[in-house]
């Protein structure tokens, strides 16, 4: 990894991601579906907030914390669930979970991980949040509840609009799909992540820890994506 004390912003850990991680999965992240005019306005529309400087102002006690669902936080501000994420990384709910659980913010749970409810509540030792996509397949949904119960999971977020998927242009072009098909670009572009190869080599969690082996019918990877069109 490089060294953090040289990342002085987002863009320096978006051109690390872009060098380290295999390109199917860094577009997943790094784009939107369709045009990705929505994409683009999650960042412009932040551009047009300007902070004002006030100088000569009574400093002490300055804190950013606060209470978010009940909870104590360092600042108002929760990380997000995002599908994926231990394809982007090795593991990678687990080290995001503990990295917001050191700091003192939210960590929020994607239903679409690759590490499962279980992995995160034992490598954790606080709450966290878990979002739930609202499917037809009720036995399937409300037994992840409970697990998400199980869990201690403080926080539920529901996810209404999994009905109507937009396409994503990057992921078609890239082959990614559950499970991500082999081809030549794919390879030869995985010859170059060796860092990456070599972490997920050492890991057994490949596939979504959250419906694998949970879901009616979905013993692996391959099955996933008929029981998905099922249940959504």
């Amino acid at each position: 990894m490089k060294n953090l004390s040289k990342i002085t912003e987002i863009e320096d850990l978006r051109r690390v991601a872009e060098r380290k991680v295999p390109r199917m999965f860094y577009d997943y992240v790094d784009s939107g579906s369709w045009t990705e005019t929505t994409y683009r306005s999650n960042e412009t529309d932040f551009d047009r907030i300007k902070l004002r400087q006030r100088v000569l102002v009574d400093m002490d006690n300055r804190s950013l914390a606060t209470h978010m669902i009940g909870e104590e936080v360092k600042m108002p501000v929760a990380i997000a669930p995002t599908g994926f994420t231990g394809m982007m990384w090795a593991d990678g709910e687990i080290h995001a979970a503990q990295a917001a659980e050191k700091f003192g913010i939210p960590f929020s749970l994607s239903t679409m991980s690759i590490c499962s409810i279980e992995d995160i509540a034992t490598h954790t030792s606080k709450p966290f949040w878990f979002q739930l996509y609202v499917m037809r397949d009720h036995d399937y949904v409300a037994n992840l509840i409970q697990r998400a119960k199980d869990a201690n999971c403080s926080a539920l977020i529901l996810t209404a609009d999994l009905q109507v998927l937009g396409q994503r242009h990057k992921d078609i072009k890239n082959g990614l799909s559950a499970p991500p098909r082999p081809t030549l670009a794919n390879i030869v572009n995985l010859m170059t992540k060796p860092q990456w190869c070599m972490n997920m080599l050492g890991t057994k969690r490949h596939s979504f820890g959250n419906i694998v082996g949970h879901a009616k019918g979905v013993d692996d990877l391959s099955s996933l994506t008929a029981w998905t069109e099922r249940a959504v």
